[in-house]
Protein backbone atom coordinates (compact mmCIF):
# COMPACT_ATOMS: atom_id res chain seq x y z
CA UNK A 1 0.00 0.00 0.00
CA UNK A 2 1.18 3.63 -1.34
CA UNK A 3 2.62 6.01 1.67
CA UNK A 4 -0.04 8.62 0.52
CA UNK A 5 -3.43 5.72 0.11
CA UNK A 6 -2.99 4.86 3.69
CA UNK A 7 -2.32 8.62 4.89
CA UNK A 8 -5.37 9.30 2.86
CA UNK A 9 -6.81 6.83 4.75
CA UNK A 10 -5.63 7.46 7.86
CA UNK A 11 -6.91 11.42 7.78
CA UNK A 12 -10.36 10.84 6.21
CA UNK A 13 -11.06 8.35 9.79
CA UNK A 14 -9.33 11.03 11.98
CA UNK A 15 -11.73 13.76 10.74
CA UNK A 16 -14.94 11.90 9.93
CA UNK A 17 -14.33 10.89 13.75
CA UNK A 18 -13.94 14.66 14.87
CA UNK A 19 -17.50 15.47 12.87
CA UNK A 20 -19.11 12.77 14.57
CA UNK A 21 -17.98 14.00 17.95
CA UNK A 22 -18.90 17.64 17.50
CA UNK A 23 -22.64 16.41 16.00
CA UNK A 24 -22.99 13.68 18.99
CA UNK A 25 -22.18 16.34 21.90
CA UNK A 26 -23.87 19.26 19.40
CA UNK A 27 -24.98 22.26 21.87
CA UNK A 28 -27.98 22.10 20.03
CA UNK A 29 -29.64 18.91 21.44
CA UNK A 30 -33.22 18.34 21.54
CA UNK A 31 -34.51 19.03 24.93
CA UNK A 32 -34.78 15.65 25.72
CA UNK A 33 -31.51 14.67 25.36
CA UNK A 34 -30.41 17.82 27.55
CA UNK A 35 -32.89 15.99 30.26
CA UNK A 36 -30.76 13.11 30.06
CA UNK A 37 -27.55 14.65 30.65
CA UNK A 38 -28.58 16.76 33.29
CA UNK A 39 -29.19 13.26 35.39
CA UNK A 40 -25.91 11.56 33.62
CA UNK A 41 -22.61 12.88 35.73
CA UNK A 42 -20.56 11.73 32.51
CA UNK A 43 -22.12 13.19 30.12
CA UNK A 44 -21.34 16.85 28.82
CA UNK A 45 -22.34 19.30 25.70
CA UNK A 46 -19.94 21.25 23.81
CA UNK A 47 -20.03 25.07 23.43
CA UNK A 48 -20.94 26.53 20.29
CA UNK A 49 -17.43 27.58 19.91
CA UNK A 50 -15.89 24.30 19.96
CA UNK A 51 -18.94 22.89 18.01
CA UNK A 52 -18.47 24.78 14.60
CA UNK A 53 -14.49 24.56 15.27
CA UNK A 54 -14.63 20.58 15.63
CA UNK A 55 -16.83 20.74 12.25
CA UNK A 56 -14.71 23.06 10.46
CA UNK A 57 -11.43 21.09 11.69
CA UNK A 58 -12.84 17.50 10.90
CA UNK A 59 -13.99 18.79 7.40
CA UNK A 60 -10.88 20.23 6.92
CA UNK A 61 -9.16 17.19 7.95
CA UNK A 62 -11.26 14.82 5.86
CA UNK A 63 -10.94 16.91 2.78
CA UNK A 64 -7.37 16.94 2.97
CA UNK A 65 -8.01 13.03 3.35
CA UNK A 66 -9.77 12.46 0.54
CA UNK A 67 -7.33 14.56 -1.67
CA UNK A 68 -4.28 12.73 -0.71
CA UNK A 69 -6.66 9.55 -1.75
CA UNK A 70 -7.91 10.64 -5.03
CA UNK A 71 -4.34 11.93 -6.12
CA UNK A 72 -2.64 8.65 -6.15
Amino acid sequence: MKKGLLKGIVLVAIGAFVIYWAIDHSPNAPIGEKVNDLLDENSYRMSEAWYYTSLIAGSIIALLGLRNLLSK
